[in-house]
């Protein structure tokens, strides 16, 4: 009974429990599998999760096993993170994202979705249940897809400073290339009902902690009092990148890899003051 309760706890309860009974300090570890003892702190206590890539350094380091989680996200297929098809989407998809980005959540109705479509409104039910379900499926098609082409970039990054600009790369791209995605995902989270809008808070959190944990790899891992903190400037360089679709039109709608290039010379500004 008891090894049955220690294994349905909470995986950063039981990463703490491993690592007190080792009798390792938070800051040790932490240095050890490249996150900030913060980062290390707020997953022990349930409030966020780290990457794959990190939960696997812990699980070694601790030798605590982690249960395979079912992906909660449809992902596009995609043959590299930097490369964009095409999204394949059904008509009413197209239609509530349209109207979602041009009149916001609250501002659209399932009739104007219906129209948009070329359908009767009580057709448009038997494509999808109400327009909540649909704000839904929308943010995760987008979260899905934003989170699993940064984990990509992420991991192709062989040293601390190519994951940085690979991360930086690979949201500006996303931004860019989905930008009508993009828009919708910064800007109508607030508009989900739980447990969709928990779900959509684990996800970005995952994002600013793979931008996180590439900061601190970057400046050593030790932190440095003269800086900016590590998540305040990780934090920093996703607000400056989440806001490209605000101002991309009117900016000239300049090349995606070449902005893309110039975010990674200001996230590196911001890394190394």
């Amino acid at each position: 009974m008891t090894g049955r309760r220690a294994q349905s706890a909470p995986l950063g309860s039981r990463m703490r429990a491993a690592r007190v009974e080792r009798g390792l300090g938070l800051r040790e570890l932490a240095l050890q599998v490249g996150m900030s003892p913060s980062s290390l702190s707020e997953f022990e206590h349930g409030k966020s999760r780290p990457g794959a890539e990190r939960i696997a350094a812990l699980s070694a380091a601790l030798e605590v096993t982690v249960e395979q989680e079912p992906a909660a996200f449809a992902v596009p297929d995609f043959a590299h993170w930097r490369e964009y098809d095409e999204l394949a989407v059904d008509q009413v998809s197209l239609a509530g994202l349209e109207l979602f980005v041009e009149r916001g959540y609250h501002g659209s109705t399932m009739r104007m979705i219906a129209e948009r479509c070329g359908m009767t409104v009580a057709g448009l039910y038997h494509h999808v249940p109400s327009k909540q379900d649909l704000l839904v499926k929308l943010m995760r098609l987008a979260m899905g897809e934003m989170v699993a082409r940064c984990a990509a970039a992420d991991a192709e990054g062989a040293t601390p400073q190519e994951r940085l600009t690979n991360l930086v790369s690979s949201l500006v791209l996303f931004h860019v290339r989905r930008m009508p995605w993009a828009y919708l995902a910064t800007n109508e989270p607030r508009a989900l009902e739980e447990p969709a809008a928990g779900e959509m808070l684990e996800e970005r959190r995952r994002v600013r902690q793979m931008f996180e944990d590439a900061v601190v790899e970057c400046r050593g891992g030790a932190g440095h009092p003269d800086l900016v903190p590590d998540r305040v400037t990780a934090r920093a360089i996703v607000t400056m990148t989440i806001s490209i679709p605000d101002w991309y039109a009117d900016g000239g709608r300049p090349d995606p890899e070449v902005l893309a290039a110039q975010y990674v010379a200001l996230a590196e500004d911001m890394v190394y003051p």
